[in-house]
């Protein structure tokens, strides 16, 4: 069994260059072009969330750390797509028997399961009233385990 380099803010530099593209300064035999996608959105959502919530460099670096497993699950323009089938973009919708709720409807259940699993802190949370970034983070989870199942009508639009 390999062990995986967990790339923390510190691993990542930006060039100097043009393109500004991100890269990671250790080898890990990834290819750059997939490398500096990923990073190129993980630097995006950090500078989204330093500038939408005055969040700390370490809060920026837990929130990375904790969503690099799943980063890659859906893309923002995946993701989009299932917010607007599911919620017409809003992350604080319930649906009428109030059983389905947040941006990708989650029911209470399923949410715990998968925040128990890859973000601790969320259990309990109501999906409704937990922070955009993180209902984000959830539905790549959530995908990451199960695919499109999870969500029969909108999945299909992913």
């Amino acid at each position: 069994m390999s062990t995986r380099h967990r790339t923390t803010p510190s691993d990542i530099r930006l060039d100097s260059g043009a393109s500004g593209t991100a890269s990671r300064a250790t080898g890990d035999g990834t290819p750059p072009a997939r490398r500096t996608g990923l990073w190129r959105r993980l630097a995006v959502a950090a500078i989204v969330l330093a500038g939408a919530t005055a969040c700390t460099p370490t809060e920026i670096a837990l929130y990375l750390r904790s969503t690099a497993p799943v980063a890659d699950a859906l893309s923002a323009d995946q993701l989009y797509r299932l917010r607007m089938c599911e919620s017409t973009d809003n992350y604080g919708a319930v649906n009428p028997s109030g059983t389905y709720r947040g941006a990708y409807q989650f029911d209470q259940r399923t949410w715990d399961d998968v925040a128990g699993r890859h973000f601790p802190w969320l259990v309990g949370r109501d999906p409704a009233t937990v922070e955009p970034w993180w209902q984000d983070a959830m539905a790549r989870a959530l995908y990451s385990e199960r695919g499109a199942q999870p969500w029969p009508v909108c999945g299909k639009k992913i």
